[in-house]
């Protein structure tokens, strides 16, 4: 079953990314960028770290990427995981958490048992 509403296909790709950039070493850590001849930029490292028990090592990573949107403004995305697999995303264009507002007391008349 499929929810959402229909959306504009975009054409995909079809430049060649004008820089790539990639180091792997034998445990999976890693480190990439690219630059595609649109203008997007994306950069990411990943690395192995102890889980919180030490026990064991995870693999969190964190990056960012760049690029023109449709609206000819750039836009561009951070981005980490922790070791509980936690992901957070941060970016002038996308939505805020907010606090809630605290609830008030209700008047202490409320709070008095009818008889």
């Amino acid at each position: 079953m499929t929810f959402g509403v229909p959306v504009e296909q975009r054409e995909g790709r079809s430049l060649p990314a004008v820089e790539h950039i990639e180091d792997r070493d034998e445990l999976g850590q890693y480190t990439l960028k690219y630059v595609t001849a649109e203008g997007t930029i994306v950069m990411e490292k990943g690395k192995l770290v102890d889980t919180a028990d030490g026990k064991d090592k995870v693999l969190i990573y964190e990056g960012e990427y760049t690029f023109v949107g449709d609206d000819g403004k750039t836009y561009t995305t951070k981005y980490k995981s922790d070791p509980s697999g936690a992901y957070t995303a941060e970016g002038e264009h996308l939505p805020k958490s907010v606090d809630p507002e605290p609830v008030p007391e209700p008047p202490k008349e409320m709070m008095q048992p009818s008889v």
